[in-house]
């Protein structure tokens, strides 16, 4: 422990340096009372420090995601980070390792681990129930980035010499083809929606290439007629109101009163996640105006929400969900997910852009390029070999049939 000594009109903070080799006394000189008292507390700071993780060098895995969660998710995560990353430590990681020693997880054990990963049952959450299957490459590599962002702390925070987790492999994926509507069957999903909401819902959602939470966060001041354009500035979500107050509602914009004093959720509307997220869409003059006839029919309220009730209360997501599914059961359309809408709003401008990443990538919102190359490499693919069709056309048959007429016998 240090300890402060007046010495005439100075005073010195006394302690004993353990950072070298052997132990030494110094001695450190200051000019005023406050300023060697906070290098009195500070160097205390780091003797306890020092002291809390020696003792616990043998803590468990469990206990490690504790103090990961509270010294640096709480501070560095978003609300939707914060309670998705809660959610697969509970879940998946704490059943799975909780018990073991962080000194027992090394480069081999974490081989082993993840093939066993790849092998566990998908796990049921508030909204959803178990579904029996694996869990999906998503789900590993959302369990490989918390591990790996987890263990650099725990190195940085001396526990561990390395991050077992660095330079791991996740098993080789096998993903499922994406499932999603063909233009055909987004018309003839819209040609049977009578519901006015949810035939504007889906319009906008083909049109906009929108997320749920982001198409039903709309109000009617982010919609420019004139420009013909709307701007993604916010998402509805569903928030535990525990998420709630540890991270003392940071991104929150709107805040929605609870309908039962007992709920555990709370509605609400946030920031997106990334800057990618916050765009302009320009949207086709057909559907501006199919927007703007909507306007006229819907109820004025004080958020301005373009789905909301009369009460001006938003439209939730299980709720377009459950309408959406009843639809394509009436018309005999495979039963997808409403998201599923994004990727075939994305497929479509692939194809008629030709493969322009950029300006698809506008639209959609996504924070890489890379994102949309990974999931729709097959459109990317289909254009090269029409590309190469076409040059076939254009040049090289038209410069065969010149070729020919010109054609002479080699003496």
């Amino acid at each position: 422990m240090a300890s402060i000594v007046k010495r005439n009109k100075s005073y010195a903070v006394v302690y004993t340096d353990t950072t070298g080799e052997k132990k030494k006394q110094k001695w450190e000189t200051y000019y005023s009372l406050e300023e060697a008292q906070q290098r009195k507390e500070l160097l205390e700071l780091c003797s306890n420090t020092r002291t809390e993780v020696r003792h616990q060098c043998v803590q468990t895995v469990e206990q490690f995601f504790v103090q990961y969660v509270e010294l640096y998710g709480v501070s560095h995560w978003s609300l939707s980070t914060y309670q998705a990353n809660c959610s697969l430590i509970r879940r998946y990681l704490n059943p799975a390792i909780g018990m073991m020693r962080l000194q027992e997880l090394s480069p081999r054990v974490v081989a082993q681990l993840y093939h066993r990963f790849a092998q566990l049952p998908q796990q049921g959450g508030h909204c959803h129930a178990p579904t029996g299957k694996a869990i999906t490459t998503q789900t590993l590599r959302s369990l490989h980035k918390l591990l790996h962002s987890a263990f650099e702390q725990a190195v940085l925070w001396e526990y561990l010499v390395r991050n077992p987790f660095h330079g791991a492999s996740l098993p080789t994926p096998h993903p499922s083809p994406l499932a999603f509507l063909i233009p055909e069957q987004v018309r003839q999903l819209l040609d049977n929606c009578t519901n006015p909401i949810l035939h504007m819902a889906v319009t906008l959602a083909f049109a906009g290439t929108l997320r749920k939470g982001e198409l039903l966060a709309l109000t009617w001041q982010d919609v420019d007629f004139a420009e013909g354009s709307i701007r993604v500035s916010k998402t509805l979500c569903r928030v535990s109101n525990y998420a709630l107050t540890k991270l003392q509602g940071r991104d929150i914009l709107y805040q929605f009163p609870s309908v039962l004093s007992t709920a555990c959720t709370t509605l609400v509307l946030k920031r997106p996640k990334t800057k990618a997220s916050s765009r302009v869409i320009y949207l086709p003059a057909s559907v501006m105006s199919e927007l703007e006839a909507f306007k006229a029919f819907s109820p004025a309220t004080e958020l301005g929400l373009v789905f909301c009730y009369p009460d001006g209360r938003p439209i939730q997501e299980h709720t377009l969900t459950d309408r959406f599914h009843e639809v394509l059961k009436a018309a005999g359309l495979p039963q997808v997910t409403f998201h599923s809408l994004r990727h075939s709003s994305i497929t479509y401008k692939l194809v008629l852009s030709q493969g322009d990443l950029k300006a698809v990538q506008g639209d959609s919102g996504h924070a890489q390029v890379d994102m949309i190359t990974d999931l729709y490499g097959h459109i990317l693919e289909n254009n090269r070999m029409t590309n190469a069709k076409r040059m076939d056309e254009a040049f090289f048959q038209k410069g065969n049939s010149k070729l020919e007429s010109n054609v002479r016998p080699i003496a």
